[in-house]
C-alpha cells in the first residue's frame, strides 16, 4: 500500500510516521517544506500519483488571517485539484479541529476546508474521512506554540512561573498516540459513504487551573499509582518527555 503524508515533519506527523514505519507492506511518501510546497500545484503531480491513501496533516495555525486561510484552505484546494487533474482515487484522510465549530480564523479555515473536501468527495466519489479532533497533547509538542500542556510541562521542568490565563476555562484533550491509532485504523477501513466526518472528543476535560496544579505535582511525584485515569498517566508520560529534553523553548 502506498501512503502519502503531508505535514509529516510536524508534531502529529512524526508520531504517525513512527507508527506506520513499524507496519509491513507500506510504502511511505512525504510532502513537506522546503522541498515541496502545497502552494505550488506543479509540485503535487508526483505526490498524488499512484497513492492508495493520502493523509493530509499540513496546515497553518498561526500567522496573519491571510496566512492561515492560504496555508489551510488554498493548500487543500491545490491538493484536491491535483488529485482531480491526475485522476488520483486515493482515500483522503484530513485532520480538522473542533475549532471548526467556532468563529476564529483558524476555526473557519478548518470549516471551509471541510466543505471543500465534502464537495470534492461527492463530485468525484473519492473516499474522504475528516477527523474533527479536540486539543492534542503528547511527547514532542512544541511549548509556547499551540499546546498549553507542552507549555506547562516545559515551565515546570525548567522551574519557571506558569503563565495561567482563563483559569476556570475547561479544555478537552486527546493524547497523540490515541489519535494516531484512529488515523492508522482509518487507513485500512472501507466505508459505505464516500464522505465521513467524525468528531473526536474523548472525556478528558479539565480546567486550566486544575491542569496547572496537576502538572506542577509531577515534579516531585514518587508514586505514579495515584493516577486515577489513563488521561493522567498520559499527561505524566508527556511531562517526563520534557524532563528528558523534548521541546526547545520557542517564542
Amino acid at each position: 500500500m502506498n501512503i502519502g503524508i503531508t505535514g509529516s515533519d510536524g508534531f502529529i506527523g512524526k508520531h504517525l510516521v513512527a507508527t506506520l514505519k513499524g507496519k509491513k507492506n507500506l510504502k511511505l511518501s512525504y510532502f513537506n517544506l522546503p522541498e515541496y510546497n502545497l502552494l505550488n500545484p506543479d509540485s503535487l503531480k508526483r505526490f498524488v500519483k499512484n497513492k492508495d491513501v493520502i493523509i493530509h496533516l499540513a496546515a497553518v495555525n498561526r500567522g496573519t488571517n491571510t496566512e492561515v486561510i492560504v496555508g489551510t484552505v488554498v493548500a487543500t484546494h491545490n491538493l484536491l485539484s491535483a488529485m482531480e487533474k491526475y485522476q488520483s482515487k486515493a482515500k483522503l484522510i484530513f485532520l480538522s479541529s473542533i475549532q471548526a465549530e467556532t468563529d476564529t480564523i483558524y476555526g473557519q479555515s478548518k470549516k471551509l476546508t471541510e466543505i471543500l473536501l465534502e464537495d470534492f468527495s461527492q463530485r468525484t466519489k473519492v473516499p474522504v474521512t475528516v477527523f474533527r479532533t479536540t486539543n492534542v497533547f503528547g511527547e514532542g509538542c512544541r511549548p509556547f506554540y499551540n499546546s498549553v500542556v507542552a507549555t506547562f510541562c516545559y515551565q515546570v521542568v525548567n522551574s519557571q512561573k506558569l503563565t495561567i490565563k482563563n483559569r476556570s476555562r475547561k479544555i478537552n484533550f486527546i493524547y497523540v498516540e490515541d489519535l494516531i491509532k484512529l488515523i492508522v485504523r482509518e487507513v485500512f477501513i472501507k466505508r459505505k459513504k464516500s464522505f465521513y466526518l467524525k468528531r473526536i472528543v474523548p472525556n478528558n476535560e479539565i480546567s486550566i487551573s486544575e491542569l496547572a496544579k496537576l502538572i506542577k505535582s509531577f515534579k516531585n511525584l514518587k508514586d505514579r499509582k495515584i493516577f486515577k485515569s489513563k488521561f493522567y498517566k498520559d499527561l505524566y508520560k508527556t511531562y517526563l518527555s520534557y524532563e528528558h529534553g523534548y521541546g526547545e523553548q520557542k517564542t
